[in-house]
């Protein structure tokens, strides 16, 4: 396979990548400003709330002036929970490692038709709270992220309704960003479900085991026992989620939150399918293998940047076979480009006689015209699971490699990453042709490759730039040099063709 069939397939392969991404995920529409300064205090990072819809039917009471609010915590090394005595509701949700408040306005329990349900605090102690008026809601603050829920009530009301009609919070300082990653998922009937904001519409359900609130990194799950109500779901104005769950209540009732990231081993471990949330697609195989293997990197370098250089030099060397194979058939098919072109000239009235003289030169000379496509192939769930694990996992937030890169999952902010990934891109390709008429398209390639690589994970672009360099080191140490290919005349097998010196 010639340099420029190549290349053109490679354009060919990223132009559909970049058409399926866009198809699948639309754009966000633009963030409503932000009107409630509340909770600022906790962290200048913090994104403040949003305005409340104005066309959202999913309310909470308003609170009654002539009463008063209290409100109390309980705190654990994950998590500090605020709740207030009005609807016994949970108002604050705020994740101490990872210096983000994942519920901004209230998450409240309505019992009855009063404005609002004013409890009687009757226990509290540092992890759990009980609120009473004719029934008994007991929060318990157990281990890690999981706030479990009781409610007594002999009897007293039918349902109780869980309203937590304004969703997550936003958290990331980059609302725009992070809103492509909101959805919901539900479990029922032994299978789980999702639903992105950009494409949700009004929904109703009913006997669902847990439903789940998700942003970019972080989650919020609510798992019934028994699975049992009437759950509605509906989008918001800003792209976001909200949901009410009405479920009987009978003589007692159970329930748990969790709040908290998206960690596959901490969701996974509870065996109720949360892990379903992670939302890793098809390269779900892939990408858990990677997200292994650079968390036990990191666990060695305490660097996810070197971590990923390392995980860059495994791959080279796990893929280092094919490379070999496809370069070895490259070099072969240079060498019969001018036979190629005679046939060309030949046979080009005839098709079907071009065609068959074509295929049996190649089995003469025992070329495959698609093994320079192997590398690329294989390559690509690779890259599609890595950018994966960079964008939505909980471990790359924040990571910092070196200088300017403080965030690992983001884009470089001074593009120098990309710049230096599309320069090696070059490089690689001057050293990977031997015909100076593919000039245009080996500048192309690397240019329009770097255009698209700027608001990539700047952890992908240091792994991508890592990969070429390898590369680039290997077609020095193969060619003996790097000095421009020159060719000479040769017979090989009574056929005149040219080879590489």
């Amino acid at each position: 396979m010639s340099d420029n069939l190549r290349l053109i397939i490679a354009f060919v392969v990223v132009m559909l990548v970049l058409f399926l991404w866009q198809l699948l995920i639309p754009r966000p529409q633009p963030v409503a400003a932000p009107t409630n300064k509340k909770n600022e205090s906790i962290s200048e990072s913090h994104t403040a709330p949003l305005s409340k819809p104005q066309d959202q039917e999913l309310t909470t009471p308003k609170l009654s002036k002539f009463e008063k609010e209290t409100t109390l915590f309980l705190e654990n090394s994950c998590l500090k929970i605020t709740f207030s005595n009005y609807n016994a509701g949970i108002k604050s949700v705020y994740l101490k490692k990872y210096n983000a408040e994942l519920v901004q306005n209230e998450i409240a329990l309505i019992t009855s038709q009063e404005n609002p349900t004013v409890y009687n605090i009757k226990y509290h102690d540092s992890s759990t709270v009980i609120f009473e008026k004719d029934i008994n809601i007991i929060y318990k603050l157990e281990s890690e992220y999981i706030l479990s829920l009781t409610i007594l009530s002999a009897a007293y009301y039918e349902n109780i309704t869980f309203d937590y009609s304004n969703g997550l919070a936003l958290t990331e300082k980059n609302p725009k960003d992070e809103l492509r990653h909101f959805s919901v998922f539900y479990y029922r009937g032994r299978q789980s479900y999702k639903k992105g904001a950009s494409r949700l519409k009004p929904l109703t359900l009913d006997s669902i085991n847990w439903v789940a609130l998700r942003s970019k990194y972080f989650t919020s799950v609510l798992s019934l026992k028994p699975q049992l109500g009437n759950l509605k779901i509906k989008p918001l104005s800003d792209m976001r989620i909200g949901y009410s769950l009405v479920t009987p209540i009978r003589d007692s009732f159970s329930a748990k939150f969790y709040f908290g990231p998206l960690d596959y081993d901490i969701l996974r471990k509870h065996k109720e399918g949360w892990e379903a949330v992670m939302d890793w697609g098809w390269t779900r195989i892939f990408s858990l293998a990677i997200l292994k293997i650079i968390k036990f990197l990191y666990k060695l370098v305490k660097n996810y940047g070197v971590a990923i250089i390392i995980f860059a030099l495994i791959m080279k060397g796990v893929f280092y076979p094919l490379t070999r194979i496809s370069n070895k058939q490259m070099r072969q098919m240079q060498l019969l480009q001018p036979k190629l072109e005679e046939l060309k000239r030949k046979y080009k009235d005839d098709p079907q006689t071009l065609n068959r003289e074509t295929m049996q030169l190649y089995r003469l000379y025992k070329i495959n015209p698609f093994s320079g496509c192997l590398p690329l192939l294989f390559q690509l769930p690779i890259f599609w699971a890595l950018y994966s694990v960079l964008q939505r996992t909980i471990e790359l937030r924040g990571a910092h490699f070196v200088f300017w890169i403080k965030d690992l999952s983001i884009k470089d902010p001074h593009y120098i990453l990309p710049i230096l990934m599309g320069a090696s891109f070059l490089v690689q390709n001057f050293l990977a042709s031997a015909d100076r008429r593919n000039m245009a398209l080996m500048i192309f390639m690397p240019i329009f490759l770097t255009v698209i690589f700027l608001n990539f994970p700047s952890g992908l672009q240091l792994y991508w730039f890592i990969f070429n360099l390898l590369s680039i080191i290997e077609s020095i140490i193969t060619r003996g040099g790097v000095i421009w290919p020159k060719t000479k005349t040769v017979t090989v097998k009574n056929q005149i063709i040219k080879r590489n010196l």
